[in-house]
């Protein structure tokens, strides 16, 4: 078993009863202004949310509606990646440091190696592989060091003994959020080695729904996709080590939304 149901569809519900306490103050403030399908969208910056379509099946929602919903529900992202991840390996923990000392040249390293990203014309492309083989001989050799203290959303050690170290992202990042997670996967490497870690950001859904691959544009300036990126599907089958964890989990909110279906019809009608 990857997916905890019956813990999954608890939170879940205990989700939508905070969603119909405060969806009237969300919608009060709300500006509806344009109509699309949250679960069909062709471009890079698509609107679709899986989730937000397994409980709302009938909805058409605007992009500012959409956000909404999603800050609404509080979904606990978090959390539900250690549910999954105590399921399949026995152990997760939500909010987890990762504390320690690198060199301060490597800090400085790592702190020019983000900067190069979009550093003019002649900026990088980038290449953890080659990064990480960079930084790691002089993590920790002696002489002036620079502290290290990195947060974890979730944390988890699979099987074979390597740690798992996910940040949490909305599909529609910006720069700034870009080169601190990526500086901050630098940073994670570097402190652990030479114990193998697996840091990377992890995307709940991918906004093109089903309709293309996740391209929102400001994520490949800083991160390798190879390494650093699990969107949608591919991050939850990731993190329950199975091809069916994305559907399982997806399968948990439309019993949710079966059971609170009429509830749910009242409150799409205030739409």
């Amino acid at each position: 078993m990857t997916v905890p149901r019956d813990q999954i569809i608890e939170r879940l519900q205990q989700n939508v009863d905070t969603l119909m306490v405060s969806f009237k103050k969300v919608a009060s403030r709300m500006l509806i202004s344009e109509v699309v399908s949250p679960f069909r969208s062709t471009g890079n910056s698509g609107h679709a949310s899986p989730f937000v379509k397994a409980l709302f099946p009938e909805i058409k929602a605007a992009a500012t509606l959409e956000r909404s919903l999603n800050t609404a529900l509080g979904w606990g992202w978090d959390k539900v990646v250690v549910d999954i991840a105590q399921a399949t390996c026995g152990n997760g923990i939500v909010g987890h440091y990762v504390e320690g000392n690198i060199s301060a040249n490597t800090a400085n390293l790592i702190n020019d190696l983000t900067a190069a990203y979009t550093s003019g014309g002649t900026h990088t492309t980038p290449d953890t592989a080659a990064e990480v083989a960079a930084i790691f001989p002089g993590a920790h050799v002696p002489g002036a060091a620079a502290p290290v203290r990195e947060k974890d959303d979730a944390f988890y050690v699979d099987p074979n003994g390597v740690e798992n170290h996910v940040e949490i992202k909305t599909p529609k990042p910006n720069y700034d959020q870009m080169r601190a997670a990526k500086r901050r996967i630098l940073r994670i490497h570097a402190v652990r080695h030479p114990t193998e870690v697996r840091a990377f950001v992890g995307m709940p859904y991918n906004p093109n729904g089903r309709f293309g691959p996740y391209g929102w544009p400001t994520t490949p300036f800083f991160l390798d996709a190879t390494h650093d990126l699990k969107v949608g599907q591919d991050f939850w089958n990731y993190v329950g080590d199975d091809e069916t964890t994305y559907d399982e989990l997806l399968d948990c909110f439309h019993v949710v939304s079966r059971a609170r279906r009429q509830e749910l019809r009242d409150m799409r009608e205030e739409l």
